[in-house]
């Protein structure tokens, strides 16, 4: 009997083992499935101003959601959407794992036809779809979505920080806004993310108390 018992056990582990084995691939390949897909060819063409560029050939991405975000041919961009004071952290404008995404990034946050949110996300997003650090990813949107443009948003006058939710609170409506660069809030991003203590959810709840302290601080 206890051979009997030990050789049940051994079984069972045995299977345990090749389920996690299973489960693990199927995770594995969830991942891969659950990244976006740029369609199309990026052809931009210089124009004489030497800053702007121009959209050749119509361009979209599809995010991880299955969203599309088409971009028309003959779209003018510039790299505005992402702050110039981290062109040292990613290069130029339109260069290296970040071009495409910001491509995108820049139409939708000039067009403003999506939610402010869903557009600073999209630019995480295909910054991963490409292969950018996931570190270096979430530090440069987290860039955007601090120092980025908003629009049509609401900013929680009540001024209070860590406190439980208001049960009635005071809401200003916002039409744009862009912030402008401050090293020190970007610097206490930066801190949090690399501790690693904090979700990306956390970090934008810190990001968005900055730009409420930024915008409603007395004039």
């Amino acid at each position: 009997m206890a051979g009997f018992a030990t050789s049940s056990r051994e079984g069972l582990l045995s299977r345990l083992a090749a389920c996690m084995v299973l489960l693990s691939c199927w995770t594995g390949s969830a991942t891969a499935q659950n990244l976006g897909r740029f369609e199309g060819e990026l052809v931009l063409r210089a124009l004489p101003d030497g800053r702007n560029m121009e959209l050749v050939r119509p361009f979209k991405y599809i995010d991880s959601r299955g969203v599309t975000w088409p971009v028309p041919a003959g779209t003018r961009v510039d790299g505005a959407s992402i702050p110039s004071a981290f062109w040292s952290i990613i290069g130029a404008p339109y260069t290296g794992r970040y071009r495409e995404a910001s491509v995108i990034h820049d139409y939708y946050c000039e067009a403003r036809s999506r939610h402010w949110k869903a557009v600073h996300k999209v630019f995480l997003d295909g910054m991963l779809t490409r292969g950018v650090d996931k570190i270096q990813a979430h530090l440069m949107y987290l860039a955007v979505y601090r120092f980025g443009p908003r629009w049509d948003f609401d900013v929680d006058a009540c001024f209070c920080k860590g406190c439980p939710a208001c049960a009635n609170p005071i809401l200003r409506r916002v039409t744009k806004y862009t912030s402008e660069y401050k090293a020190a809030d970007f610097e206490e991003l930066r801190g949090k993310l690399m501790g690693g203590r904090f979700t990306l959810e956390q970090l934008e709840d810190a990001a968005d108390y900055q730009l409420n302290t930024e915008i409603l601080k007395p004039r």
